[in-house]
C-alpha cells in the first residue's frame, strides 16, 4: 500500500506506531550529557586552579569528552 493512498491520519499512525517501537534513550543521553558537563568543568577548575602539571586535568577533560562521545553516537542512532 503507497503513502499516497492513505490518508493522513492514516499516516499519521503509522508513524506514531514506529516510533512507539524504538528505544528511548533520552534519558541516557542526559545523564552522559550531565557527566560531561561536570568532569569539564572539574576538569576546567584543575587545568586553572591546579599549579604547573596541567596533565591531571587534562586527563579528566578527555573522560569527559569520552562521555559526549557516547552522547553523541546515541543521538545519532
Amino acid at each position: 500500500m503507497k503513502n499516497e493512498e492513505l490518508s493522513l491520519e492514516e499516516q499519521v499512525e503509522r508513524i506514531r506506531k514506529k516510533r512507539a517501537k524504538q528505544f528511548d534513550n533520552t534519558s541516557i543521553r542526559m545523564v552522559l550529557n550531565t557527566l560531561f558537563l561536570i568532569l569539564a568543568a572539574v576538569g576546567l577548575a584543575m587545568y586553572f586552579f591546579g599549579g604547573e602539571n596541567h596533565v591531571p586535568a587534562l586527563i579528566v577533560i578527555a573522560a569527559g569528552m569520552v562521555f559526549k562521545v557516547i552522547e553523541f553516537i546515541l543521538r545519532i542512532i
